[in-house]
């Protein structure tokens, strides 16, 4: 059980021994690596301010097609109630006009029965 921890100890401390000693020197892909994070950072915000922008001008592209899309709507609406007093309202639907056919039909042949069997039945009792 020491020696793992004895040789854990060692290669952490040769670890940060070359740690250390890489941080001590400037080689130019360090120097590069921070130009190119800077930049980077500097790119990021830029960006940033050009989406704000972006967002702005989306924003009163869609501002003008609302306002154009309620003008249409608006102008819909005075077309339809002018349009809606002009058409008369149909008095039954096709099932209620079927029915008072119907019913007219029944009314007219029962007026018709008892006006044919009357006269005959005058003509029995005088017979």
């Amino acid at each position: 059980m020491r020696q793992g921890l004895l040789s854990l100890l060692l290669i952490v401390s040769f670890a940060m021994l070359s740690v250390h000693a890489e941080e001590g020197t400037t080689d130019p892909t360090t120097e590069r690596r921070t130009e190119l994070e800077q930049r980077l950072s500097e790119n990021e915000l830029r960006r940033e301010e050009l989406s704000g922008s972006l967002d702005i001008a989306v924003t009163d592209a869609e501002r003008a097609q609302l306002a154009r899309l309620r003008q249409e709507n608006h102008r819909l609406r005075m077309q339809l109630q002018q349009a809606q007093p002009n058409a008369q309202p149909q008095l039954l639907n096709d099932q209620q006009q079927w029915f008072a056919v119907g019913g007219g039909v029944g009314v007219l042949g029962f007026l018709l029965g008892v006006l044919t069997t009357r006269g005959r039945r005058r003509r029995q009792w005088l017979n």
